[in-house]
């Protein structure tokens, strides 16, 4: 019926518009705006004038990934932790193929806490599948670039505890590397240092009454490197790496980047905020560093410190920067990065002795992810269900104003011919597959099964037959129509009756060409599915390929 498909026409093309908004929606925050953190973020060497001839080293600077597991959040069921852990690595993958594949560093450094589980105690072939799931988030595929690690209290633990494996250290060591090393790098002097281990071992000295002087550092620790270094001479500036940060005043500010709060001292269960006034001390007087990198905090802070005076060096200033977690599950809304660029240039053009220019560095914030899920998603699909809500309304309440489907008054077929009945004539009983003399007989039967006040009605007449043979012939190429009521049919005394129950929150039938003359809960929920699934498609779509 023309007059109807044209007042359904509008509320189609809204649900079809609504899907599209949705796709598009679905495209932006789960892709656009990922490639558009990695593009937006400059090395901070590119924003100056290199010198000829001079040597430029990018160091992509990570910070607590963490990468969560079923022990992360232990008040979740099942269910709910393996959804969080996927939706975590998933955003981990999409932070990492952004950043790295954007902006094709020379290096990379960890600062810390790859795995939110690694010091827990577990069987090897558990620690070998986390290991794994680590390394496949943050996988390179075929442009493989040098990747130094750090240990941080989630990898090796703090303290003793019964659920810290007692192989944290060696595990650690044969999957990331050594825990206390130096690299050089563009003239410039990479120290690593077990930051940890040297909470627990300054501990132990500050309990024995003995000071840095005197210590009889454990051999292999970070004090023992750190002495080791000191007892040589070195010329290229230093670029100290912890996972803790160093001592400050506990009213210290971290500037404007931070999104609360500032770093204070304190310890608990397996951490320690800072690292003490002693060690801090120690640590900036052995390596007068050009530039701290800190990680633990999660959230970015920056603090310059006073380096300690000496006979042979004078007194000066340091910037340690705090890097912000990776993740988005380490309790700040955008997660972020740090950009390193380390260069060195030619004195003259006669000599190639490079000299070191001062580190430059950048911080570079990722997508809110959390944000987009509560701010961006929940309320858009509140106002979606609103409006298809509403939609739904006036179309029920257009229907039921504008009746599509006459109703009829049941009568015998003498006083309603079959050719004069409209679409509503009921075939229930009919199957499909029927051959036309089946379809005959079976219109025949129905006829003589008809009541009327109790009495049955007259045998038709062969002109009558054809009349319904040709009716049924079209009706049987009729679109095929969804049912609204189950009916039995049954031959009661001599005649056939039949009982129908209609389908509660249904009306009409549901034609094959998709027009909406159902029951107001069909059709909502219809539109509903109709609505979610191709923004669905293409998220999933979005997750695989982040996962292959």
């Amino acid at each position: 019926m023309p007059g109807i498909q044209d007042r359904k026409a509008p509320s189609q093309l809204f649900v079809t518009g609504l899907s599209a908004t949705w796709v598009l929606l679905v495209l932006w925050y789960e892709v656009g705006t990922f490639i558009r953190a990695g593009r937006s973020c400059e090395w901070p060497d590119s924003l100056r004038p290199t010198p000829e001839g001079a040597r430029v080293a990018r160091i992509l600077v990570i910070a607590d990934p963490q990468i969560i597991d079923h022990r992360s959040y232990p008040g979740r069921g099942r269910w709910l932790s393996a959804l969080s852990q996927f939706m975590v690595d998933l955003n981990l993958r999409r932070n990492w193929h952004s950043t790295f594949h954007g902006l094709r560093p020379h290096a990379v450094v960890f600062l810390g806490d790859m795995m939110d589980g690694g010091r827990t105690a577990m069987v090897t072939s558990e620690y070998e599948a986390y290991y794994a799931r680590f390394r496949d988030i943050f996988k390179m595929g075929n442009k493989a670039v040098p990747v130094y690690y750090l240990p941080g209290n989630h990898d090796i633990g703090i303290g003793d505890s019964n659920s810290f494996s007692l192989e944290g250290g060696t595990r650690y060591s044969s999957h990331f590397g050594p825990r206390n090393y130096r690299i050089s790098i563009s003239n410039h002097t990479l120290m690593f240092i077990d930051a940890p281990a040297l909470v627990e071992e300054d501990v132990i000295r500050a309990s024995r009454g003995y000071t840095y002087d005197n210590w009889p550092a454990v051999p292999g620790g970070p004090i023992d490197f750190l002495m080791k270094y000191a007892s040589r001479n070195h010329s290229s500036p230093v670029i100290l790496l912890s996972h803790i940060p160093m001592a400050r005043p506990l009213d210290a500010s971290c500037g404007p980047l931070r999104e609360r709060g500032t770093i204070r001292q304190g310890f608990g269960f397996g951490y320690q905020n800072t690292l003490m006034d002693d060690a801090t001390r120690y640590i900036l007087g052995v390596t007068r560093p050009s530039l701290i990198l800190s990680g633990d905090d999660h959230d970015y802070c920056e603090y310059v410190h006073d380096l300690p005076y000496s006979r042979t060096q004078p007194a000066g200033q340091v910037r340690e920067i705090t890097v912000k977690s990776f993740s988005m599950a380490m309790g700040v809304r955008h997660p972020g990065f740090q950009l390193l660029s380390l260069t060195s240039s030619a004195a003259s053009s006669d000599t190639l002795t490079q000299i070191p220019s001062p580190p430059l560095t950048t911080p570079c914030l990722l997508p809110d992810q959390l944000g987009i899920y509560l701010f961006i998603y929940v309320p858009f699909i509140i106002l979606s269900l609103i409006f298809l809500l509403i939609v739904n309304i006036y179309r029920y309440r257009s229907r039921n104003s504008h009746p599509t489907f006459p109703q009829f008054a049941k009568s015998s077929r003498a006083e309603t011919p079959p050719a004069e009945m409209d679409d509503s004539y009921d075939l229930s009983a009919m199957s499909y597959g029927d051959s036309p003399g089946e379809l005959s007989r079976r219109s025949l039967h129905s006829e003589l099964g008809e009541l009327e006040n109790g009495d049955i009605a007259p045998l038709p007449s062969p002109e009558a037959k054809a009349k319904d043979t040709n009716h049924l012939h079209s009706k049987h190429r009729a679109p095929r129509t969804r049912a609204t009521a189950w009916a039995w049919t049954f031959v009661l005394g001599g005649q056939r009756r039949r009982i129908s129950v209609a389908i509660p929150c249904f009306s009409r039938p549901y034609p094959a060409n998709k027009t909406r003359d159902v029951g107001f809960l069909r059709g909502f929920t219809g539109d509903v599915f109709d609505v979610a699934w191709p923004p669905l498609f293409v998220f999933c779509v979005a997750a695989w390929w982040e996962m292959k």
